[in-house]
């Protein structure tokens, strides 16, 4: 099932790109982009523009799914620390249970029993 995945994600991906390729080839008219606070300009091609604001995107939303998987590992991380510390809450209370019942059982003992 993997495999069919991997190579599920293979052949978007070599779609995807073929069809950056041909968009590419097929606009190679210029744009003129004017930015408001400044007064300068630039001509770029249309591909150009189109693509880098597509890789743009796609960095940015990389990032934010990054950001947001640091969150969730911090928050596991944390919960892994809490988890590991009521263990030794439960093992130390096991162990108190033990020797609490062995001395009850001690004490409840004749005392000719006790002393062997």
């Amino acid at each position: 099932m993997h495999f069919i995945g991997r190579f599920l994600w293979l052949i978007v991906t070599l779609i995807a790109i073929t069809l950056a390729m041909v968009f590419a080839i097929s606009n190679t008219q210029t744009v003129t982009l004017r930015f408001w606070p400044l007064t300068g300009e630039l001509e770029i091609a249309l591909w150009m523009l189109a693509l880098g604001a597509m890789a743009t995107g796609a960095f940015l939303g990389g990032g934010l799914v990054w950001l947001s998987l640091v969150a969730a590992r911090t928050r596991n991380w944390s919960l892994q620390r809490r988890l590991g510390k009521a263990e030794e809450r439960a093992i130390s209370a096991e162990d108190r249970l033990a020797a609490a019942e062995a001395d009850t059982q001690k004490a409840a003992m004749p005392p000719s029993r006790r002393l062997q």
